[in-house]
């Protein structure tokens, strides 16, 4: 390899670190800025990619937002130019980390056994769960 080709991957490197870098910071302060929104009692939708494990949506995934269902009982994914979907409440659900840089994947079992998998910004993978109705250990 020449050196003028060892310069060009080492630029190409450095440019992808610094987009990567603007990225994470990005994300993380406006996940901030919705947490901060929804701490002061405002509804705040998170923004997610869902993929159903079963059903008849079962092939989709999609990028969207899950929010605090119409009536405000239960939550639901709402995807652009698609109808909302509603997620059923009071299931399980367990956080593990993406492969990713800074998301997380919420597997969420329904109590009718449907199972759907929400990939989410590391800092609103707890307000996710929340929307999503999962009873808190500490209060059994």
């Amino acid at each position: 390899m020449d050196m003028i080709t060892l310069v060009e991957w080492a630029v190409l490197a450095l440019v992808a670190f610094l987009a990567g870098t603007l990225t994470r910071r990005t994300v993380a302060r406006r996940a901030a800025g919705r947490t901060a929104a929804a701490s002061g009692g405002v509804a705040v939708a998170v923004p997610c990619q869902a993929r159903w494990r079963q059903g008849t949506r079962r092939r989709f995934f999609g990028y969207g937002k899950l929010g605090a269902g119409r009536d405000g009982a239960g939550a639901e994914f709402k995807a652009p130019l698609r109808p909302a979907v509603r997620v059923p409440v009071g299931g399980r659900a367990a956080v593990r980390e993406s492969r990713r840089p800074g998301m997380r994947v919420l597997e969420y079992r329904a109590p009718d056994g449907q199972r759907v998998d929400f990939l989410v910004y590391d800092a609103e993978a707890d307000r996710a769960v929340r929307l999503l109705g999962v009873p808190d250990p500490a209060d059994r």
